[in-house]
């Protein structure tokens, strides 16, 4: 919104404005997207949902000289729709038009970092800047491909890695976030020991989608690389790696906190694992490498032992 001595300056300047009706951008508001493609999904709905005036309205990344780089951004000047102006609280703005700007957030961080050294016109740099200019500009046009392509090609990892899963060939499905969060939701185990956990501890699971990049430490410091290796183990140690959890949960009070993911199957599959090491030196050379809110040698002694201990009172109570 321009304030009143903006507005003023704007009417001086241009001396062509009759009426507050012919402004065009009294009012204005800006989308940000994360991806450059998706400007024009925003730019379909805006559309769809308002008129456009499309002499006054442009789009930056067309009008763009081949040879240079620079501000990149879809301009559109609107006004409501025929059905918004017959509503009753729009009746006193029916007239008048607002712009809308669209544009991801590299192309903002520019336009932002432009606007505040002040060179708004491609010529108002010293010519030693502009160069530099034109440079940083194409590294961002670069930055905001790149980006778009890494978000397709996890589209199209995740799709890959869905495959592996149904089809039951998890050995070359590498061990990563992606990967992680596919298995949760697909491997039925996971669930299933999540929930028994849930069930003796008396809290509920909560159905979280993400999946913390701690786990993947766990995991892979754990000894595990790929899928089919966690699945293996969580279906020899399943009964185990339930009660070492109760003792453990139990414990710790960790119920008093109300709830448990599904990401507990994975954790307590580690320690486990830690466990069939059999000795404290070795489990505390292991745990210097998760991520854990310790880092005395005493406390990784104390975690050591407790996982020991853990360990050999599920083994005695199954004798």
């Amino acid at each position: 919104m321009k304030f009143k001595d903006s507005l003023s300056k704007k009417i001086e300047r241009k001396n062509k404005y009759s009426c507050l009706r012919d402004i065009t951008d009294i009012v204005g508001f800006r989308v940000i997207t994360l991806y450059a493609d998706t400007v024009d999904e925003v730019a379909k709905i805006i559309e769809s949902e308002f008129k456009i005036d499309e002499q006054n309205s442009i789009d930056k990344r067309k009008a763009l000289e081949p040879n240079r780089f620079g501000y990149l951004s879809l301009h559109y000047v609107a006004s409501l729709s025929d059905n918004r102006c017959h509503l009753p609280e729009n009746h006193l703005i029916s007239d008048f038009s607002f712009e809308i700007q669209i544009r991801s957030i590299l192309q903002h961080a520019w336009a932002e970092i432009e606007h505040e050294l002040g060179y708004k016109s491609k010529n108002s740099p010293p010519q030693p800047i502009q160069r530099r200019f034109y440079r940083l500009a194409g590294l961002l046009e670069v930055t905001d491909e790149e980006f778009k392509q890494i978000r397709n090609d996890i589209e199209e990892y995740k799709i890959q890695v869905e495959d592996s899963i149904n089809q039951n060939n998890l050995n070359k499905v590498i061990i990563d976030l992606e990967s992680i969060k596919e298995f949760i939701q697909r491997e039925p185990l996971i669930k299933q020991i999540s929930q028994a956990i849930s069930n003796k501890i008396n809290v509920r699971i909560y159905e979280n989608q993400g999946v913390e990049s701690d786990i993947i430490e766990r995991l892979f410091f754990s000894g595990f690389s790929t899928l089919e290796e966690i699945k293996r183990d969580l279906e020899q140690y399943r009964d185990k790696i339930i009660e070492f959890a109760v003792l453990w949960i139990r414990g710790s009070n960790r119920n008093n906190f109300g709830f448990i993911t599904c990401e507990v199957a994975f954790i307590y599959l580690c320690y486990i694992k830690l466990a069939l090491i059999g000795n404290a030196p070795d489990i505390i050379e292991r745990l210097k490498f998760f991520p854990l809110n310790i880092g005395t040698e005493e406390q990784f002694k104390q975690l050591a032992a407790r996982i020991l201990k853990t360990y050999e009172e599920i083994n005695l109570s199954n004798l």
